[in-house]
């Protein structure tokens, strides 16, 4: 089986910045797919839907706590409220992480749970699941640096914003 590249983001809170930088890295590491785990949008949604617009075939995005009530027009990508993904080989529930105790995911067979919501890093195995959130790229919480991640072959691995590694985990 072939293995697809991911990026993936939370948190950008309306920072045109951080999401042109975010699809940048996408560029730049020739992603197959790129994540969005929510609170994208801000005061600027329609540069923001603009932008991604250009990315629309490689999109997921779930949304966030601040996205609840907002339907972008013009958009060429859909927005989900919770969404399960196949990454390579493994079943993932990606959800921004607001309402995570709804249900018992491992139930639901998921490996990978990605949520954003925390605006810090984590990146663990609990029960055999990889529980996993990229950080905020906009917006770190909790003296953390600026972060994303990416999967890769069998890799996860969180980055900051000068490409140093800070976690990494093979699954």
């Amino acid at each position: 089986m072939q293995t697809k590249k991911y990026l993936v983001a939370s948190d950008i809170h309306g920072s045109l910045i951080a999401l042109q930088r975010t699809l940048d890295i996408a560029k730049e590491q020739n992603v197959d797919k790129i994540i969005l785990l929510g609170d994208i949008f801000g005061a600027n949604a329609t540069e923001m839907v603009n932008l991604l617009n250009d990315f629309a075939q490689k999109l997921d995005i779930v949304k966030g706590n601040n996205d609840w009530y907002f339907e972008p027009e013009n958009a060429k990508f859909q927005i989900y409220d919770k969404l399960y993904e196949n990454i390579n080989g493994r079943l993932a529930y990606l959800s921004h992480g607001h309402r995570l105790n709804d249900m018992d995911l491992a139930g639901y067979g998921a490996k990978i749970i990605m949520i954003g919501h925390v605006h810090r890093p984590i990146l663990q195995v609990e029960q055999g699941i990889i529980f996993m959130c990229p950080g905020s790229i906009a917006v770190p919480r909790g003296g953390s640096d600026k972060t994303y991640a990416i999967i890769d072959g069998e890799y996860i691995r969180i980055y900051n914003l000068d490409g140093e590694i800070i976690d990494e985990l093979k699954y």
